[in-house]
C-alpha cells in the first residue's frame, strides 16, 4: 500500500512544477507596446453626397438717386415755371425803330423754354411819317452750353405784325427770326441779349438785319 503512494508523490510534484510557470504567465499582464497595423487592402468606396441646395438670393435693384435739380423740378408747380418780363430793341438807319415786347415764358425743362408775347413798334422816317405797329409772337429758347457765369442761348420765333403803311393803310406781315444770345442769371431770374436774323425781306418790314434785343425775365413765384 505504501509503495504505490511513494511512486505517486514524485509524479504529483512533477505536475505541479510544470503547471506553475503557465499559471504565472496567465496572471502577469502583457505590457509590451505593439504598433497598430494599418489596413493594406483597397480603400472602401465612399458614396458621394449630393450638394445641399442653396437658397436663391434675389438681388433687389438699388434705388436710383435723382440729381438735386431733377428732384426740385418734380416738386415745382405749373405757376413756379412761369416767367414774366420782356425785351426792348432799338434800331437806327433808314427808319428809327423802337420796339417793346412784353413776354410770358414757361420752363418746359430747366434748359428749354417756350413763350408768347406782345409786340409794339414805333417807327419814324421815310418822309417824316411816324407809324405805329403792333402784333404778337411765339418763341422757343434752348440753353446750349455755359460760358463763364452765363449760357449761350438758341432763339427762334415767329412774329405776326400789323403794319401801318402811309399809302395803303394797314397790312399784316409774318416775320420769322432765328439767332443766338447770351443769358446771364441773377437771383431766380435772368437777363438776355439776343442777336437775330430777320427772315422777311418785305419793304414795309420795320426790322433791319441784324435784330438786336435785350430783355429780362423774372419768375412768378420764389420757387
Amino acid at each position: 500500500m505504501l509503495k504505490p503512494l511513494r511512486l505517486l508523490a514524485p509524479l504529483v510534484l512533477l505536475l505541479w512544477l510544470l503547471s506553475g510557470p503557465v499559471a504565472v504567465a496567465q496572471v502577469v499582464p502583457d505590457t509590451t507596446y505593439r504598433k497598430p497595423e494599418l489596413p493594406t487592402g483597397p480603400p472602401a468606396p465612399v458614396e458621394p453626397t449630393a450638394p445641399r441646395p442653396q437658397p436663391r438670393v434675389v438681388e433687389q435693384p438699388e434705388p436710383k438717386e435723382e440729381a438735386p435739380e431733377a428732384q426740385l423740378e418734380e416738386q415745382l408747380r405749373f405757376v413756379d415755371k412761369l416767367y414774366f418780363g420782356g425785351n426792348f430793341g432799338l434800331q437806327f438807319g433808314t427808319f428809327t425803330n423802337i420796339s417793346l415786347l412784353p413776354t410770358l415764358n414757361y420752363a418746359v425743362t430747366p434748359k428749354f423754354y417756350t413763350g408768347v408775347g406782345g409786340v409794339y413798334h414805333f417807327q419814324s422816317g421815310g418822309g417824316g411819317h411816324s407809324l405805329h405797329h403792333y402784333g404778337g409772337r411765339g418763341f422757343l429758347q434752348l440753353e446750349m452750353f455755359n460760358i463763364g457765369d452765363g449760357t449761350v442761348l438758341a432763339h427762334g420765333e415767329v412774329e405776326a405784325l400789323n403794319i401801318a403803311r402811309a399809302d395803303l393803310g394797314r397790312t399784316t406781315l409774318s416775320i420769322p427770326m432765328v439767332g443766338l444770345g447770351y443769358r446771364q442769371r441773377f437771383s431766380k431770374g435772368f437777363f438776355d441779349l439776343l442777336v437775330l436774323y430777320n427772315g422777311n425781306s418785305d419793304f414795309y418790314n420795320p426790322y433791319n438785319n441784324p435784330v438786336i434785343r435785350a430783355g429780362f425775365n423774372i419768375p412768378f413765384t420764389s420757387r
